[in-house]
């Protein structure tokens, strides 16, 4: 059993079924954070989906692994971080999915970068990786006032 987490931070060990418990802290942090409910949802997806990649590939399905998630807002973002303790991820041996034929790895990643306005990770790290995903506030960020990547007038 993982142990209590501070407020906007959640613990859980490397099991899908802990992706439940992660699902309903999460919505209700988001709400708490006043994110809309559409971004809710895709947020949703995609925390689960690096966290289920912790599981599967860092620490290679063995059970009982720390993974922890935590949320913090700002008047302009939304910032999610995403860490565990394994396998480094090797951005050298991600394949991007094949549109073209139906895609069987690949995919998960490619719709967190989707939803994630700002997606880095962090390997420079003694074990595993963290994963930041940033999300602006609606009306926010560094693409307001631009178009087509030149500054308005």
């Amino acid at each position: 059993m993982t142990r209590p987490a501070a407020k906007g931070t959640f613990s859980m060990t490397s099991e899908a079924g802990e992706l439940v418990r992660l699902r309903k802290w999460l919505r209700e942090e988001l709400e708490g954070h006043g994110v809309p409910r559409p971004d809710q949802s895709n947020l949703l997806l995609a925390v689960g989906e690096l966290c289920n990649n912790s599981i599967q590939h860092a620490y290679e399905g063995q059970s009982g692994k720390p993974i922890r998630v935590s949320v913090r807002s700002s008047d302009e973002a939304l910032t999610i971080e995403v860490e565990d303790f394994g396998k480094r991820f090797d951005a050298e041996q991600y394949e991007a999915p094949n549109f073209d034929a139906v895609p069987d790895h690949g995919y998960g990643l490619f719709l967190v970068k989707t939803i994630a306005d700002n997606l880095s990770v962090d390997i420079a790290r003694e074990r595993g990786t963290r994963w930041t995903i940033v999300k602006y506030r609606p009306g926010r960020g560094p693409a307001v006032g631009k178009k087509d990547g030149a500054s308005r007038s």
